[in-house]
């Protein structure tokens, strides 16, 4: 009896994987993965064309293949974003699966060139942005039998993000997020936490819009704690250093097995069962109590708003793709 191969359905039917954050970590290692399935394209995004030139040739040396492109794409430039959006609309191809992968972690308040504090802008905002501006390309790809898959790679960290205290009184939540006055010490040590909380809501919202059956399966998911070049930031401080060596060498998966986290709703069946939820170690599982409550969904719903009112001015195609393919509420 002939079995599913998950190396023949990539090679027959997979046009394009995408993954953000390929240089190092866990995003590397999904890389090399994917690419031994050897689809018919596989694009590589790291932060500048030296990192793309190395990280292709480290993943084709890994991979033993040489079917993989490498872009740039700095998440802490809107502009940067529309650029990548602009190339991959221009090439016209549908694109099967988005793993968008890239984050930071800090403790420092900094704001990027466009005026955001830097974590929220890498790991929220242009995140949200480039998987809005990617949800033609995969709705096109999507068949009656294939559905195209958008994973975000977000935590168990969220479940740690502190509640938002007086959050009903704020008049905009990500301007308040954004306030230096309100980034105090304490605030910026669980800024990482909340930005996990924030994408996690974040793919609750296109999910409940888009139709049903979805041509797009849109996923959190929590590859857990594993050894990656992510707390590198944090690191600078040699408390917390010593801190980190120590829970990794006690804790910490390997950066290969954490990958497969990423690959998993990727490129396995059943996406639309995982549509819309968050999946922890290849499991659907619930998000944070703070998340699933009656508070926690009303900060979901504004968020949703105020980051597409923020967007469409970023990028006016946010609109159009609202507009065009996910449902009024």
């Amino acid at each position: 009896m002939a079995k599913f191969s998950v190396l023949l359905f990539l090679r027959e039917q997979w046009t394009v994987l995408v993954v953000t954050g390929t240089n190092v970590g866990l995003g590397f290692e999904a890389a090399v993965h994917l690419a031994k399935l050897k689809p018919k394209r596989l694009l590589l995004t790291t932060r500048d064309e030296a990192k793309c030139k190395q990280a292709k040739q480290d993943v084709e040396q890994r991979s033993v293949t040489n079917n993989i492109e490498a872009w740039p794409l700095e998440l802490g430039s809107f502009d940067s974003v529309r650029k990548f959006a602009d190339r991959i609309e221009s090439e016209g191809f549908p694109i099967n699966a988005f793993i968008a992968n890239a984050s930071i972690a800090t403790f420092t308040y900094a704001k990027t060139q466009d005026g955001w504090e830097t974590t929220l802008q890498v790991n929220y905002l242009s995140t949200a942005l480039l998987s809005i501006l990617m949800l033609p390309h995969l709705i096109k790809s999507t068949t009656a039998s294939d559905t195209a898959r958008l994973v975000i790679v977000a935590s168990d960290a969220h479940f740690r993000a502190n509640k938002l205290k007086g959050v009903a009184n704020w008049p905009s939540i990500l301007g308040k997020l954004n306030d230096e006055e309100y980034c105090t010490a304490s605030v910026m040590k669980n800024r990482y936490e909340l930005s996990k909380l924030l994408q996690v809501m974040f793919v609750r919202e296109p999910a409940s819009r888009l139709p049903n059956p979805t041509p797009v399966s849109v996923t959190s998911i929590n590859p857990r704690f594993c050894h990656s070049r992510l707390t590198r930031s944090v690191e600078s401080n040699l408390v917390m250093k010593l801190m980190v060596h120590v829970g990794k060498a006690l804790l910490a998966r390997t950066t290969e097995m954490g990958s497969r986290a990423l690959v998993h709703p990727a490129v396995e069946p059943s996406e639309r069962d995982r549509h819309g939820r968050y999946v922890s170690c290849v499991e659907v599982a619930e998000e944070s109590d703070y998340a699933l409550s009656e508070e926690g969904k009303e900060i979901s719903r504004r968020l949703w708003e105020e980051t597409i009112e923020i967007l469409a001015k970023i990028d006016p195609r946010v609109n159009q793709i609202i507009s065009q393919h996910l449902l009024a509420h």
